[in-house]
């Protein structure tokens, strides 16, 4: 008896002893969970119901139940007068962000050629990724400035299925995006293969790879990515829709036969008490799934209203509140049971139960930083390519041979000479000096070839010895205007930008001939039969514009004899021409000449610095 008593008074001191640090993390961790909804605006020609019925239906529910919510508009959607108007009218706990789909109509103001003859859908046409990296640039201004136009500042949180990461890194450089969606893991779901990111769990991703948690802060960007349709923790992970439709999507799951009750239970999942901060995203397409699954829907935010202590928040504040918890990604996140569940770390995401582990290097990028894919299959899964580098690193060697050639002309006393050599080097080789490894791969913007730092190096090397030769050559016969044939060298390229910009194309018995101004508008004359020669001004369809034809450069930089001696020499010789030409013009006409040359020339130099890469191959 006596044993009895002296357990029952020690009993309390027990149970403070045993748990208080699971009263600790009740107390404190969840306080911040926090549900995310979010709802993507396509323009009204993909919705069901055309009225504006379903968007005013889901803004009436989630303003009534005091939710705050973040809607991504796609262009069409935005320059939509109705939609426009009633989304202004929303109230201020509602946040409005960019959707990230490409379509004809937002092509054809970002001056960029829209593919025909593919589905809107397709992962070619609708992703930035499908684009060049200056199509990106200018498909990403033209949404942004027309966001503002309309609502007069620009958006800080966008979505899409899936963002490449050099467009991702342009929007936060240049928009100062901090909240960015795109869909959580799912193998070959709808065209789209998206597999590896951390699963289900908001991160700070790295710069190279939107599926990569930074790890730590140096190559982290400063965006915050939240999922879309964040999966069942076991029953999605598999090919096809009938495992990755085991998420929090109300179309997703009740087409499996699960109800409200389903989505309860994974809710409760993502937000337990175990990780300092948790979050859950929950929405549906405006006018889409919107309408058939709008009374699903009701019941998810009935559901969460349930929920103690889970806050509503925007995808841009809680991207803040990610920040202000997190200083970086944390060190451990764990989602499902700990010993069978997902082990989620800047390093790797684990589940030993499943057999997944990813291994995550954040210096390495998907090829589509780079170029375009023009697949009709979106494969972006980490482990379905090398994803791992040698830790050699690239050297650009062509510096020093650069730094020594000047050197060595100003002790001849030629700076001048030298200046004029670099600039008919800048213009013939830039494109190969621009050339470099970046993140995991050898990146070609001119001719793509084997040991590129010492080619840069050798090729830059030769052309000084070269022009250095000729040069003195050329003072021992040229007595008369030396400076206007040194100046002609670098001159002759100005040709090279007037080539690229003609057009020809015979249309329907018409003959067009004359010059693109953009890929779209095109200046010239067209030739028509008996009916004479009209001046022709005006913007091609894209198919159109596209299939005008036009000197490929892309025929030289396949080819190194062409691009090393044929392409040089023949601008030398056009130099010599050139020369020849101006020494016989009066002064007047010529100088017009040279200053024509001289501004084509700036053009050319300067599209060699924005040209976008032409190859990438695996590298270092």
């Amino acid at each position: 008896m006596r044993l009895i008593w002296s357990f029952l008074a020690l009993a309390p001191i027990l149970l403070l002893t045993a748990s208080p640090l699971k009263a600790q993390e009740e107390a404190v961790d969840c306080d911040k969970r926090f549900v995310t909804l979010v709802n993507p605006v396509r323009g009204r020609d993909k919705w069901n119901d055309k009225t504006i019925t379903p968007l005013v239906n889901q803004y009436s529910l989630v303003k009534k139940e005091g939710f705050a919510a973040t809607w991504l508009l796609q262009y069409d959607a935005l320059t939509d007068p109705e939609v426009a108007s009633r989304i202004k009218s929303f109230d201020p706990n509602q946040e409005i962000g960019l959707f990230l789909e490409v379509s004809p109509d937002l092509a054809k103001e970002a001056r960029v050629i829209y593919p025909t003859q593919v589905a809107w859908a397709n992962p070619r046409v609708l992703f930035l990724s499908g684009y060049l990296q200056s199509e990106r640039r200018k498909l990403i201004d033209a949404l942004f400035l027309r966001f503002k136009k309309t609502f007069g500042y620009f958006p800080r949180s966008i979505g899409a299925w899936w963002i490449d990461s050099y467009s991702l890194n342009y929007l936060r450089e240049k928009y100062d995006v901090t909240a960015a969606m795109i869909v959580a893991d799912q193998k070959t779901t709808d065209n789209y293969g998206v597999w590896g990111q951390w699963w289900g769990a908001a991160y700070f991703p790295s710069n190279a790879n939107i599926l990569t948690p930074a790890n730590g802060n140096a190559n982290r960007a400063e965006v915050v990515v939240i999922q879309w349709a964040q999966r069942d923790l076991s029953l999605a992970y598999g090919e096809g829709p009938e495992y990755s439709n085991h998420s929090l999507q109300a179309n997703d799951y009740t087409s499996l036969g699960k109800d409200t009750g389903y989505f309860v239970d994974l809710a409760r999942q993502y937000l337990d008490c175990r990780n300092n901060l948790a979050q859950i995203t929950v929405g549906l397409e405006t006018g889409m799934e919107g309408t058939t699954f709008f009374p699903e829907y009701k019941r998810q935010i009935t559901e969460l209203k349930k929920f103690p202590r889970l806050k509503s928040l925007t995808m841009s504040d809680f991207a803040g509140e990610f920040r202000a918890n997190h200083g970086s990604n944390p060190e451990k996140f764990f989602l499902g049971d700990e010993n069978n569940g997902w082990v989620l770390t800047p390093q790797a995401r684990v589940n030993r139960a499943l057999g997944d582990e990813v291994s995550y290097n954040p210096e390495v990028s998907f090829f589509d930083y780079f170029v375009k894919d023009d697949s009709n299959f979106l494969d972006r899964r980490l482990g379905s390519e090398d994803l791992r580098t040698s830790g050699k690193k690239w050297q650009p060697f062509f510096i020093p041979v650069f730094l020594l050639s000047l050197a060595f002309f100003v002790r001849q006393r030629k700076l001048k000479e030298w200046v004029v050599v670099s600039l008919f080097i800048l213009a013939a080789f830039g494109l190969l000096l621009r050339s470099k490894a970046q993140f995991g791969w050898l990146v070609y913007y001119g001719p793509a070839v084997t040991n590129l730092e010492y080619v840069q190096a050798i090729v830059l090397g030769v052309a000084y010895i070269f022009f250095y030769m000729l040069i003195s050559f050329v003072q021992k016969r040229i007595k008369k205007n030396l400076d206007l044939f040194y100046w002609s060298m670098p001159l002759s390229f100005g040709f090279d930008k007037l080539i690229l910009a003609l057009r020809y194309s015979s249309i329907s018995g018409e003959r067009y001939f004359g010059i693109a101004i953009d890929t779209l508008r095109f200046v010239g004359i067209k030739v028509a039969g008996t009916s004479g020669v009209d001046l022709v001004n005006q913007d091609f369809q894209p198919a159109i514009a596209a299939s005008l034809l036009r000197f490929n450069p892309a025929n030289i930089w396949g080819n190194n004899f062409l691009s090393f001696v044929v392409y040089p020499l023949a601008h030398l010789l056009c130099a010599s021409i050139l020369f020849l030409i101006l020494i016989k013009t009066r002064k007047g006409l010529r100088n017009v000449i040279i200053l024509i040359l001289a501004a084509l020339f700036v053009g050319q130099v300067l599209a060699i610095f924005g040209a976008d890469p032409r190859v990438v191959l695996r590298g270092l």
